[in-house]
């Protein structure tokens, strides 16, 4: 990650056409076909959840999306829904700064706590959330049918 580029944090309500091809091109990038989400869950996410954009100064595409949603059941806990750092950014330690931006962003708003799932084979994902103080609390087998099992991660903020 360049240390001298600022970086800033920006919550999206409304998403403009260009942003929703963007993200929706991130998406694909990010999780494939099993995974990407689009237009139909981005917008209500931007309107009723919350899409935080994570920006280095100069470039136009976020580095990072996080998309949340609060808990119901919970109010306090907030649920990370997708997160994801562009590919070409990737291994620069820009997950860590936007995850650790994020949760201090999610502390000064009340949350309480933080939970999300994670494939068990995405290696690198689950020892991000670890370094952030995420603990796997089970694993949930065939989350998403068979052959898709997650970690269930939760942090205390």
């Amino acid at each position: 990650m360049n240390k001298t580029k600022a970086t800033t944090l920006t919550v999206v309500e409304t998403l403009t056409e260009e942003q929703l091809i963007m993200l929706k091109e991130l998406e694909q990038e990010a999780f494939g076909a099993n995974g990407g989400i689009d237009e139909w869950v981005l917008v209500p996410l931007a309107r009723h959840g919350c899409i935080v954009l994570y920006h280095e100064e100069g470039d136009a595409k976020p580095v990072g999306v996080c998309e949340l949603m609060r808990d119901f059941r919970h109010p306090d806990k907030a649920y990370v829904y997708g997160y994801y750092i562009r590919a070409d950014k990737k291994g620069l330690g820009y997950g860590f700064a936007f995850l650790n931006r994020l949760l201090e962003q999610l502390q000064n708003d009340g949350f309480r706590k933080v939970c999300l799932t994670v494939g068990p084979d995405n290696v690198g994902a689950v020892a991000l959330y670890q370094k952030a103080g995420f603990e796997i609390v089970e694993t949930r087998f065939a989350e998403y049918g068979s052959g898709y099992d997650r970690y269930y991660m939760e942090k205390t903020l």
